[in-house]
This record gives structure tokens, C-alpha cells and sequence, in this order.
């Protein structure tokens, strides 16, 4: 292993320029040309696949459609593609002698595109077999969720984790490491493929049948220099991260609170931190690319240097230039993105609050009570769940049965208002709100009139069709269509509220977003914390929507998303948002830009 490492280290040393330049000229190909085309091809597949998955459920129901199934598959290829063409001229460049200039990157960049017919055939025959290998694992996997979890509600299971969530657990972890066993070893056995295609000239599957043969023996190298590898990948930019905050505090603390000051320095570092981003990148995909040549040339004791590509594929004796103005235009759009992100940073802080089932931390989810506390925690909105009752009456419901609150395994929909208007709907939370009874949609319109506006979200199923009706026939005759959201985590909900009444705003909460997402059909995009980026802030108001991101209780949470631009964060804790954009509004011009900067690095 140390030989490998040895070797791999004397590649990156000696060919460093040449890789570095086919980088940034694949790099700005995939950007320009690569990138596009795979977003026009997988957009062409929209009549095909239907709509987006958002949902757990939903994304099993989207992948084992056909149009599901054809989304995965040409995604999966696609990405795969990319890899494999960037690792084909990195091979090139990584087996040529080590001449200081440039014509063997771009010589590589034309070898691969030359193989381009080649390394399609290696990348279609590469990810079906792993499909083909991967799929008993997913298979089990599919079933024991069906048959131990199908008929849970996943938020009763995250809060309650009762025991088939244990055994479900068990048997997904069992099925993914033999999952990972069996593909890694077929990863290994191929790992030389692109090097037996690229520098022997082979077809695609002599190439995969000669890296089997060569692999034999040295599995075991490649595995712990490819974990070492990727572990120490992984780790730098954590720790550039935490280097630019540390610096970026310091000199925060020291600088004068003056515009010509700060504007520079800040895009100085920001750039910086970017430059350092690519470089590590760079770092990353060179290793590797030269980690695999070092293991080919082991196996095949073959340490001779091939033939130079630019020797093969003649490119222009004006190559170097070239190579140095595309050099200086990262700098310069490294520059230009820092720029933008400076920019980005100076957003108005406009978010709008939205307490999640009322003040939930505080009383008990969906009452008057929680909508009270919400209200006077400064909530501008107040998220209720809503379903209805067997004899057509909304009324504020989360759950899909009533077993947590009132120990009742009947749904609400299967009862009517009269049999659970006196239950008790408080004391699980806390003795003190004994009195609190289930709330009616009606009930939180007079609470909240005039005080805050409601984000009703419908939660309807099999047995309530009409739910949408009965609560926009109610909003209509309550007068409190204005400054009323309605959101769904499906469609045909949403379109059924439009149709009705196409004043209402509607929102589409969504866990992710898989496959195509039809910005046409709502106003609002919700996205769960962990899925809301900066890119899809800016996708949504480049559609003209809003995006508001779900559920958020950590101020330093809190404050990041409201640096990343969102319209609205839905929260259990509506007075720490409440307390943190007055702290927000009082900071020094100065002390705001540092927060935004530390944010934007975290």
C-alpha cells in the first residue's frame, strides 16, 4: 500500500499543471455543455415520468413506476458518464511522461471525447450490472418496510419508535451491508476498466474482463488506500471551514466598521475560500485519477509510461496560453462568484413566522390554547392540521388515528363531531390544559382574526374526498380567504383548492423533490429543513414562488436560512425566531455582514 501511495503521489507531483488545466477544461465543458444537456434530457422525460415524488411514500410509489424507473436509470447513467469521462483523460494525463506544458491536457480532453462512444457502452453495461446485483438488497429492504412499517404514520413513528421500527432497522442495516459488500466488490473488480479502455485500446468489455484479471491480489490495497483517500476528502473541507471562520472572526473583531473596508476584504475571502473549494475538489478527482493508474501499472507490472495523448491526438503549438487565460478566468469567476455571494448577503430580512401547530412547545399541538401562545409569541401565521369529522366538520387533527391524544384507534374522519367534542384534548401534554377540547377549523378563524393569518395545512385520506370543499365552502363563508394559505403534500389536493377558490395561496410541502417538480401548480414550495439550499431558494423565486422551509427550532438554524433568503420559517418555537430577528435588526452594519459570512461558511 505504500508503494501505492509512493507512486500516486509522484504522478500528482510531476503532472500536476496538466492535470490541474484538464480540470478546469472539463470543469467548464461539463458547465457549459455537459450540464445542460443532461438537465434537457431528464427534462424531456417529463411526459414520461409525471410528477415529482415528495413524499416517502411517494418516492416509493415514483420509483417503482415505469416513468419512475426510467428517471432513475437515465440519471444514474448520465451522472455516471460525467465520472467516467473525467477519469478517462485524468488517466491519460497521469500515464504520459511528465512534460511541463500543456497540449497533453487538452490532447486528453480531445483522447476522451474521442472514446466517447466507448466509455457510454462502459458506463450502460457498469451501472446495470450493479443494478442487477444491487437489487435483492432493495428489494428486501422494499418488503420489510411494507411489512413491518406500511401502516404506521411516519410522524407517530419518529416520535413514539415502537418496536417493528427497531426490527425494520435491523433488517435494512443487514441488507445495505450486503448491499455494499457485493457492489464494492464488483466496484473493485472494474476499478481498472477505464485505464485497460484508455491506454490498451481495448473494447468495453475486454476492458472490464482484463481489470477482473488484474484486480486479483490487489483488493485489498485499492480498499484501504480508496478509504484513506476519501475519509481525508471528506475531512478538509471541514476543516478549511472552520479555518476561514476562526480568521474571519479575528479580523471582523480588528477592522473599522467602514464600506471601503469591509466590501474588499470579505470578497477576498470569500474568494479564497472558493479558490481553496476547487482546489480541494481538484485534489480529490487528480488522486484519484492517479491513484488508479498507480494500481494498473502495479498489476500489469507495466510501470513504462504510455505514449504521450498529444502525440496520438496532434493539438494546436498554441496550446499553453490557452491553458493560462482559462488558469486566470477561475480566478476571475472566482472573484465574480464572491462577488455575488456578497450580494446574496445583503438580503432584506423580511421572513415571515409561521408557528407550527400553534406554539406546540408550549401547549398542546392544534388547541386554542397552542394558537393563543403562538399569537402572543409573535407568530404571523399559524400552521393547524386539518381534517374532518364523519358528519363534515374541520376540525384541527394531526395524527391518522386518535390513539396518541385520546387513546382511540378510530380515525377522526370515521367519527363524528359529537362523540369527541367533550374528550380530553390537554392533559397528555400537560395536566394544566385539562379543559382544552378538539378545536374546529371555526374555532381558530375567530381566534386568529384580525391577529394573524392561517396555514392550514389538509391532511386528507381515502374516506374524506370532499375535505377540500367543506374547508374552502367554510373559508368563504368565515370571509378569511385573505391572508389564508393552503398547503397539501400532494397535488391533486392543491388543484382541487385552486379550482375551488383560485384566490387562496397554496403550498406544497415537500420532504424532497424527485423527479420533476411542476413550479405551475402551487405559489409556495415548503421543503423540509434539511433539504432547503440556496439553489433551491433561488429555483423557487426564479419560478415566482415563495419558499418556506420546515421545522426549524435552532436559532443558529434559524439564522441561516434567513441569510439563505427564504420567505418564511415554520417553527415549533415561534418566540426564539421572534426574539432572534429583533437581535437581528439592532446588530451594527458590521456585526450583521459577520453573521451572514459565518453563516454562509457553515
Amino acid at each position: 500500500m505504500k508503494t501505492l501511495i509512493t507512486s500516486t503521489i509522484n504522478i500528482l507531483h510531476s503532472r500536476r499543471r496538466a492535470l490541474l488545466t484538464f480540470y478546469l477544461f472539463f470543469s467548464g465543458l461539463a458547465m457549459a455543455a455537459l450540464t445542460p444537456a443532461i438537465t434537457w434530457a431528464l427534462a424531456s422525460l417529463r411526459p414520461v415520468t409525471g410528477r415529482a415524488a415528495i413524499s416517502t411514500g411517494g418516492i416509493m410509489e415514483f420509483l417503482v413506476s415505469p416513468g419512475g424507473i426510467l428517471w432513475a436509470v437515465v440519471t444514474l447513467n448520465l451522472s455516471v458518464l460525467v465520472i467516467l469521462l473525467q477519469q478517462a483523460g485524468m488517466t491519460l494525463i497521469a500515464a504520459s511522461p511528465p512534460y511541463r506544458h500543456y497540449r497533453t491536457a487538452l490532447s486528453a480532453l480531445w483522447g476522451a471525447a474521442r472514446k466517447f462512444p466507448a466509455l457510454i457502452q462502459l458506463t450502460l453495461i457498469q451501472v446495470f450490472a450493479h443494478l442487477l446485483v444491487a437489487m435483492p438488497f432493495l428489494v428486501a429492504i422494499g418488503l420489510a418496510w411494507f411489512s413491518l412499517l406500511a401502516d404506521f404514520d411516519p410522524y407517530l413513528l419518529r416520535l413514539e419508535k415502537p418496536p417493528k421500527l427497531w426490527w425494520f432497522a435491523g433488517s435494512a442495516l443487514l441488507a445495505l451491508v450486503g448491499l455494499i459488500l457485493c457492489n464494492g466488490t464488483l466496484y473493485l473488480r472494474w476499478i481498472l476498466s477505464v485505464p485497460c479502455l484508455m491506454l490498451e485500446g481495448a473494447s468495453p468489455i475486454r476492458a472490464l474482463t482484463a481489470s477482473t484479471g488484474l484486480t486479483r491480489g490487489h483488493k485489498g490495497h485499492a480498499t484501504g488506500v480508496l478509504s484513506s483517500g476519501f475519509a481525508a476528502v471528506l475531512l478538509l473541507p471541514v476543516l478549511v471551514t472552520l479555518a476561514f471562520d476562526q480568521i474571519a472572526a479575528a479580523l471582523f473583531a480588528i477592522l473599522p466598521e467602514q464600506t471601503s473596508v469591509l466590501v474588499p476584504f470579505v470578497v477576498m475571502l470569500i474568494a479564497c475560500y472558493l479558490l481553496i473549494g476547487i482546489a480541494v475538489t481538484f485534489f480529490g478527482t487528480a488522486a484519484y485519477g492517479a491513484f488508479i493508474v498507480s494500481l494498473y501499472q502495479r498489476a500489469s507490472g507495466n510501470n513504462v509510461s504510455a505514449p504521450e495523448p498529444s502525440l496520438r491526438y496532434p493539438m494546436p503549438e498554441n496550446a499553453g496560453p490557452k491553458a493560462w487565460i482559462a488558469e486566470a478566468l477561475v480566478i476571475i469567476l472566482a472573484f465574480g462568484q464572491a462577488w455575488l455571494v456578497l450580494g446574496s448577503l445583503e438580503q432584506q430580512e423580511e421572513v415571515t413566522i409561521t408557528a407550527h401547530r400553534g406554539s406546540a412547545l408550549k401547549a398542546p399541538e392544534n388547541t386554542i390554547s397552542a394558537i393563543e401562545q403562538a399569537i402572543e409569541d409573535g407568530a404571523d401565521y399559524i400552521e393547524i392540521d386539518v381534517q374532518i369529522t364523519a358528519d363534515g366538520v374541520p376540525v384541527l387533527w394531526h395524527d391518522s388515528d386518535m390513539k396518541r391524544i385520546f387513546g382511540l384507534r378510530e380515525r377522526v374522519s370515521e367519527t363524528s363531531f359529537a362523540d369527541i367534542r367533550d374528550l380530553d384534548a390537554g392533559t397528555w401534554f400537560d395536566r394544566q390544559f385539562g379543559d382544552e377540547r378538539i378545536a374546529t377549523l371555526a374555532d381558530a378563524i375567530d381566534t386568529v382574526r384580525g391577529r394573524a393569518g392561517l396555514f392550514i395545512d389538509l391532511k386528507p385520506d381515502r374516506h374524506t374526498p370532499h375535505l377540500a370543499r367543506a374547508v374552502v365552502d367554510l373559508l368563504h363563508q368565515q370571509d378569511f380567504v385573505d391572508g389564508t394559505m393552503v398547503a397539501a403534500a400532494d397535488w391533486s389536493t392543491l388543484q382541487e383548492v385552486k379550482r375551488l377558490e383560485p384566490g387562496l395561496k397554496t403550498t406544497l410541502l415537500a420532504q424532497f423533490v424527485v423527479g420533476p417538480l411542476w413550479e405551475d401548480n402551487y405559489d409556495v414550495l415548503g421543503l423540509r429543513m434539511n433539504r432547503a439550499t440556496p439553489a433551491a431558494v433561488a429555483r423557487a423565486h426564479r419560478s415566482g414562488n415563495e419558499l418556506h422551509v420546515w421545522t426549524v427550532n435552532q436559532p443558529a438554524a434559524m439564522s441561516r436560512f434567513i441569510d439563505m433568503g427564504v420567505d418564511n420559517i415554520i417553527t415549533d418555537r415561534p418566540d426564539v425566531l421572534s426574539d432572534l430577528l429583533q437581535k437581528r435588526a439592532s446588530l451594527s452594519d458590521t456585526e450583521l455582514l459577520a453573521t451572514k459570512l459565518r453563516n454562509w461558511l457553515r
